[in-house]
């Protein structure tokens, strides 16, 4: 006979300390298995590199190019972040009854770019600077007495303008958005004291506000690097650029355009770190 059911021993099961399964499936949880497939392929990348000749002449070729890609997208986008901020600070506050005729013109014409630079392809904006608007700006200036002529102007430079205007316009609207994210009262308080609005501006409510916005203005330099390939189509000698004629030489299609992919790559991956780490300090110190 069994023993009745209140003097049978009990297993007690206890859910509040995790099994050795549970254990490992957060582990394999917790592991980012993107970033783990992407390192082997780089490895592998790298070993063709290394071992095999062809791989590594191309991969010499497209290094020079790499260069010329970091130097394009960073003084673009210095350039854009200053463009942005003005424009951003012009349409922060609307004009209102108010408001001064200056400050009407200045906020149309703030406008008028953003809509414009905004609406047109990037392609477009590099061809129109690079073959309208220096040119144009050149032949002005000529007439106006200065000794400048369109070689004078590297194709180089007419990138980094255009690079420049177009990404302009989208980080304004980064800008204003994150200008007006700060209370209202923080400004007034400001006035309150004495401060002129610069000041404010330039003491209170831009420091926060750059805080806020540093993540959206890291994937925007990540995308400035990748858009930064469309500057092939004016000779410069990019990754892209040095790619198509590497790979017209030799017909090596794939070898070459392998190598160009991982070299994009590996640069927006390293950015796309940076920027989730930026996003990780600045929850810290939020807490």
């Amino acid at each position: 006979m069994g023993l009745p059911n209140d003097v049978m021993p009990k297993t007690e099961l206890r859910t509040d300390q995790p099994t050795t399964g549970r254990i490992a499936y957060a582990m394999i949880q917790t592991v980012p298995w993107w970033l783990v497939a992407l390192l082997i392929l780089g490895l592998w990348v790298a070993y063709l590199v290394t071992t095999n000749t062809t791989y590594g002449e191309i991969f010499a070729t497209l290094r020079e190019g790499a260069v010329t890609t970091l130097r394009v997208s960073f003084f673009a986008y210095v350039f854009a972040m200053i463009i942005g901020l003005s424009v951003g600070l012009a349409r922060v506050n609307p004009p209102s009854a108010k408001s001064g005729f200056g400050k009407l013109v200045v906020y149309n014409v703030a406008t008028l770019y953003l809509e414009v630079l905004r609406g047109l392809p990037i392609l477009v904006v590099l061809l129109i600077i690079a073959f309208v608007a220096v040119p144009s700006l050149i032949d002005t200036l000529t007439s106006l007495g200065f000794t400048i002529t369109v070689r004078d102007v590297s194709i180089e430079l007419r990138a980094i303008i255009a690079l420049s205007l177009a990404y302009g316009a989208f980080l304004s609207e980064i800008f204003r958005a994150g200008i007006q994210s700060i209370e209202r009262g923080q400004l007034e308080a400001g006035r309150s004291l004495g401060m002129t609005y610069i000041q404010v501006m330039q003491l209170i409510i831009l420091p926060q506000a750059i805080r806020r916005i540093l993540p959206p203005l890291g994937n925007d330099f990540i995308s400035m690097i990748k858009d930064s390939a469309l500057v092939a189509i004016l000779a410069v000698r990019d990754i892209t650029q040095l790619a198509k004629l590497s790979s017209g030489q030799s017909f090596l299609y794939l070898e070459t355009y392998l190598l160009a992919a991982m070299i994009y790559l590996s640069m927006t991956v390293m950015g796309s770190l940076l920027v989730r780490w930026i996003e990780y300090r600045l929850r810290i110190e939020q807490r």
